[in-house]
């Protein structure tokens, strides 16, 4: 009883502070108005207001995350995730054979950060040298941007991992991140890592320090020694909100942004059913490649024709924003396991084992309660020759150090079962194809139209099927076997033919929660994070990768972000 009036207690006192906030940013106004509560606005916030000059504040369309257990508790996020994302989901893709990706996306503050899996990694450096060339902004050339990285994170030794992991500690730095290696195993790592080392030839790397190809036991966004969720709201976003020039406001929904002429002044938003607009000097979008698209198109923003069928005002004609969507998608092969594997089943399923794994975390946070459900992952271009007779030039003109495809598994069932299984993946993570995000209409409350285009040319239908084809034959060593009931899906049945294979990947592709690039730098954006033809508006989140980085990319938004602010105070002063 103590304990629950102590969190009554908490939660009121939120709820008043919170009220106060609208109120006192509705009438006063602010220095900096960020949209978005993910890990870019966040970091935004933070370091904006650190001199205690600029007044900042931050709306986020969903509820805030720190009191949610299910998503501090690692094992648990897939279960903690359900209530704290937008559950979109795309139009059929003819590439998947109608089927239609499901595309959710963080809700709450945290962002993605609050729901993900927990990867930490930066991948091959030449991505951001392209992408200082591609933006004009030299800060995110990799000798820049990894001098963000290094602000942003730390990496701190975890008191019970019992294997080996290679760790370049000089890849990080004393940020407010933690990260950490996961404390334990689910049984199927090792064999996962020889069957890689066996079949690919890959050797363990860490890609955090710019390496790309090879494979990795994986770094983690959870903290070393209290094993809880490592993310933006509970680092950057506590010490933003401690700061009295700081408004931070959940559950406060942007509808538009104001305009005079060419000119951003503010914003209007919804919370608790009201209407406020509140003004601002500056505006900076942070929602991610579906909702800032969305919000800036609902504002007038966008390709002139789209905006004029639903009758929106253009306020700028930017025929680029919504438009060159990539994603790392997934291609799933999913095995049932034998019992000693410790899978998300095993954990909410089996009484014996979660009693047992929670009576480890209550006690010193062993077990894993405290892990991520299994994270080795690896990295690996497809040969030239694959593309003989096609154009393959997007893939084969890639710098050496520039991987093509990644192989992962997970413990976390990605075709649902109720036994216990393991999924594995393959993932274009450099895609040539581009998608869109659109509106079905100007009500704010409508889900965007969002077009993937999966595998959308003939290159990326050659370098998944090589991709899916080397993870089955990764599955089919003898110590992953020895793990193995049952290939769950496609089937022992379906033979190892590319069109065989192809067909399979279109039964079980899946977003990886990936989307990026639809407010590009270097195409709406100018090198400086501004929508070019307006001013006092900035971007700055996942929408604005010039194109994917070559793996999980939290770690990247952090110190994209974290550069974009740099940039933000040196031309407003």
């Amino acid at each position: 009883m103590a304990r629950l009036m102590s969190s009554l207690t908490t939660l009121l006192s939120v709820v008043v502070a919170v009220s106060a906030q609208v109120e006192t940013a509705s009438k006063k106004g602010t220095s900096y108005v960020i949209v978005g509560g993910g890990p870019a606005g966040l970091v935004l916030a933070d370091r904006l207001s650190e001199s205690g000059v600029n007044k900042v504040t931050l709306l986020e369309a969903g509820p805030d995350t720190i009191n949610n257990q299910l998503l501090q508790v690692p094992y648990s996020y897939p279960l903690g995730g359900v209530g704290n994302i937008w559950n979109y989901t795309a139009e059929p893709d003819p590439n998947l054979a109608g089927n239609a990706p499901s595309m959710p996306q963080g809700w709450g503050l945290g962002g993605g950060t609050a729901v993900n899996g927990m990867a930490y990694c930066r991948g091959a450096a030449s991505v951001f040298d392209d992408w200082a060339t591609a933006s004009g902004n030299q800060g995110l050339a990799w000798k820049s941007i990894f001098q963000d990285f290094l602000e942003v994170s730390r990496y701190a030794e975890t008191f019970d991992a019992n294997y080996e992991q290679y760790v370049n500690k000089s890849a990080y730095g004393n940020g407010p991140l933690e990260v950490s290696r996961i404390s334990g195993e689910t049984g199927f790592e090792e064999p996962f890592r020889k069957a890689i080392e066996t079949k690919l030839g890959l050797h363990e790397v860490d890609m955090n320090d710019g390496d790309g190809i090879g494979f990795d036991r994986g770094i983690a966004s959870i903290f070393a020694k209290k094993r809880t969720r490592s993310y933006s709201r509970v680092t950057f976003g506590a010490r933003a909100i401690a700061r009295s020039n700081v408004k931070i406001i959940p559950s406060a929904w942007v509808t538009k942004i104001n305009f005079n002429g060419k000119t951003a002044t503010g914003v209007n938003y919804v919370s608790n059913g009201k209407s406020t607009t509140l003004n601002a000097d500056k505006v900076i979008v942070s929602g991610g490649a579906i909702n800032t698209p969305k919000l800036l198109q609902l504002s007038g923003v966008g390709p002139r024709a789209q905006l004029s069928k639903l009758g929106i005002p253009v306020v700028q004609h930017s025929p680029e924003v919504g438009q060159n969507l990539r994603d790392h998608a997934l291609a799933v092969i999913e095995l049932l396991v034998t019992p000693d594997i410790l899978t998300l089943w095993q954990l909410t399923s089996n009484t014996t084992e979660a009693a047992i794994s929670q009576q480890q975390y209550a006690q010193n946070r062993s077990g894993p309660d405290g892990w991520n459900n299994g994270f080795v992952y690896a990295e690996f271009r497809v040969p030239d020759s694959v593309f003989d007779g096609i154009n393959g030039t997007h893939y084969t003109s890639m710098p050496a150090d520039r991987p093509h495809v990644l192989i992962e598994f997970s413990t976390v069932p990605f075709i649902n079962l109720n036994q216990s299984a393991i999924s594995t993946w393959a993932s274009l993570v450099q895609p040539e194809f581009t998608g869109t995000v659109g509106l079905k209409s100007k009500n704010y409350q409508d889900n965007p139209v969002i077009n993937t285009n999966y595998y959308g040319t003939p290159a990326d239908k050659r370098a998944i099927t090589y991709g899916y084809k080397k993870l089955r034959q990764v599955l089919a060593q003898q110590g992953v076997k020895a793990k193995t009931v049952e290939e769950y899906y496609p089937g022992a049945a379906v033979a190892n033919t590319d069109d065989a294979l192809y067909k399979a990947i279109q039964g079980a592709s899946f977003s990886f929660g990936h989307p990026v690039g639809t407010v590009g730098l270097g195409k709406a954006l100018n090198k400086r994070w501004g929508i070019k033809g307006l001013q006092n508006i900035r971007v700055v989140d996942s929408s604005t990768f010039p194109f994917p980085s070559s793996c999980h990319p939290q770690a990247v938004v952090y110190a994209l972000a974290n550069r974009a602010a740099k940039d933000i105070l040196e031309d407003d002063v």
